[in-house]
């Protein structure tokens, strides 16, 4: 059996596992009750989210690259400094994702009516949330090298479903 074809998987493991850990830490951490407090409720809104997806929009970009004195190491250095930002964001997206879940269950679990197709609804949104953000992280990768990451839209859209049935079950 040929080397290559050994160590060829197992580095693709490997980096499958350096990349998928985190994110799969990150979006099943498990949030408390306790993170979620009434002034964190009354100051919440999926629009804080919006600005993502303008940080890597091409229009900075093309900008910066028909002005005089460009260098490519400064769209470089801009490229990576929003990259960064971008994930600042995407995990405090993640985070409130997680604090609004483990409310919402929280409220389900108080209630006294049957909320079969409520619980099965915040189930698949879960899965749902989660295949968004695992492509959403492959996209940010591939933004070091000038793609614009997809899916930022389906994120904030799920994050703010996640909101309305919250909303919709603590007035209930």
């Amino acid at each position: 059996m040929s080397v290559p074809l050994v160590i060829a998987p197992l580095v693709l493991f490997v980096a499958l596992l350096v990349f998928v850990c985190p994110v799969l830490i990150r979006l099943f951490r498990q949030c408390h009750l306790a993170d979620v407090t009434a002034e964190w409720l009354e100051s919440f809104t999926p629009a804080t989210y919006r600005a993502m997806e303008l940080l890597l929009a091409e229009d900075d970009f093309n900008f910066l690259v028909r002005q005089p004195g460009f260098e490519s190491s400064i769209g470089k250095k801009l490229r990576q400094d929003r990259v960064k930002i971008f994930r600042q964001y995407l995990h405090r997206l993640i985070a409130d994702f997680n604090r609004l879940h483990v409310y919402a269950r929280y409220l389900i679990s108080q209630g006294a009516e049957d909320q079969s197709g409520l619980v099965t609804r915040l189930v698949w949104l879960r899965v749902r949330f989660s295949a968004t953000v695992m492509r959403l992280e492959l996209s940010l990768f591939l933004a070091y090298f000038g793609f614009r990451p997809r899916l930022v839209s389906r994120a904030i859209a799920q994050l703010d479903e996640m909101s309305t049935c919250l909303y919709s079950l603590a007035s209930a």
